[in-house]
């Protein structure tokens, strides 16, 4: 996606008094370097057998790198976190598991969720699971008070999962703290679950626990889900929003939530989208890295120069250029702080309360997670929707 490695390096490494490069982490085997994990770790999202922290990367039990396609990581706090891997078709979980979540009993390390074969998709949402399969079906479990599993019922839980009906072919799915979204092949986009705030897009605050059409989509290439608001990728290259809006996490210009799709302001050219719990990235078919929504943390990494924590930092309801990130090959927001990948190593910024920066610290600030080369390349990051987990894989 992106043919500008060097130069985004060379953007970022400029200021060196704000990313300051972490020591090489060891691997067990430096053949077979193992997907690694850092941050909260109190539910056994860390998927190293602990329920403790870790305030550098550890290794993720038995997940070997260049297996693992994909990580979702889910959970509306660190209390409830859990993370799904896919992995030849199949899925594994672990972590927090009070709803069924982990689609198989509670474990600290990576257990395959039955029932899940040929997946091409995986989504973690707040305390439930999605996942897509090569022939276009959706599977959802886990929690289903608003009904976000889309099996027309809500107030129960599932623990493994179930097929979700009343959908024509589905290509991407994603999965917010309360609901659910699925890009179809026809490039309309249905959800389902919580409406409190317009996440749902359908022009209602309602909750619907069966899938409706998202209202005025059309042509869309790709989803991605917030805690309770969406993005949404059209055909021409622009960026959709609707739901939430408190923090300006929408980029119209205001903070008033929505129960439609609106305009991401004057956003062009985009070429990937990534929904955190409150705040957002895209990058550009330049190259460039644009951020907007809550910025308490510092998520957008605007340019002071003294990172304080008594620092005053302004929410941003449109999209600003975060130059420091330009060239990244992928991104991954969490609830208050952001990570990328670059061709040999993880930058993360932002908040910092439980070590999900990986610098050994718990001072939220401009840090990079440096991992060299360690016989497979990071080819991507994860970090929990609304916890304080990262991953590197």
């Amino acid at each position: 996606m992106i043919n500008n490695i060097a130069r985004g390096l060379a953007v970022a490494l400029s200021a060196a008094s704000l990313l300051a490069a972490v020591p090489a982490v060891a691997s067990a085997n430096a053949g077979d370097p193992t997907v690694l994990s850092w941050g909260a770790g109190r539910t056994g999202q860390l998927g190293n057998g602990t329920t403790t922290d870790s305030l550098s990367p550890s290794s993720v039990t038995s997940l070997v790198r260049g297996d693992v396609d994909q990580i979702s990581a889910g959970g509306t706090s660190s209390a409830d976190s859990f993370a799904l891997a896919r992995t030849d078709k199949t899925v594994t979980s672990w972590g927090h598991n009070s709803s069924g979540q982990l689609g198989n009993a509670a474990q600290t390390v990576p257990t395959a969720v039955p029932r899940l074969t040929n997946i091409k998709d995986i989504a973690a949402g707040g305390r439930h699971g999605l996942a897509l399969d090569t022939s276009g079906q959706v599977y959802s479990w886990g929690d289903n008070a608003y009904g976000q599993l889309g099996n027309n019922r809500t107030g129960d839980s599932r623990t493994v999962p179930d097929r979700v009906q009343g959908m024509p072919k589905v290509k991407q799915i994603s999965a917010g703290c309360d609901f659910s979204l699925a890009l179809l092949e026809n490039g309309k986009v249905y959800a389902w679950g919580r409406g409190i705030h317009g996440q749902l897009g359908n022009g209602s605050r309602a909750t619907s626990s069966v899938p409706r059409q998202v209202t005025g989509l059309e042509n869309i290439t790709e989803i991605d889900a917030g805690c309770h608001h969406a993005l949404a990728l059209t055909a021409d290259s622009t960026v959709k929003s609707w739901g939430y809006n408190l923090y300006g996490q929408l980029g119209n210009s205001s903070t008033r939530s929505a129960v439609t799709p609106v305009d991401v302001d004057w956003l062009e050219n985009v070429s990937d989208i990534e929904a955190g719990a409150f705040h957002n990235y895209v990058i550009t078919g330049d190259s460039a890295v644009w951020g907007w929504g809550n910025n308490q943390y510092g998520q957008l990494l605007e340019t002071d120069e003294a990172f304080d924590q008594n620092t005053s930092r302004t929410n941003r309801t449109a999209p600003v250029e975060i130059p420091r990130l330009e060239g990244v090959q992928q991104l991954a927001a969490g609830a208050r702080h952001g990570a990328a990948v670059t061709a040999d190593e993880v930058f993360t910024w932002g908040h910092n309360g439980e070590g999900q920066l990986g610098n050994g610290t718990t001072t939220p600030r401009y840090e990079s997670v440096k991992i060299v080369d360690e016989g497979t390349a990071v080819k991507g990051v994860a970090a929990s929707l609304g916890g304080n987990t990262t991953y590197a894989y």
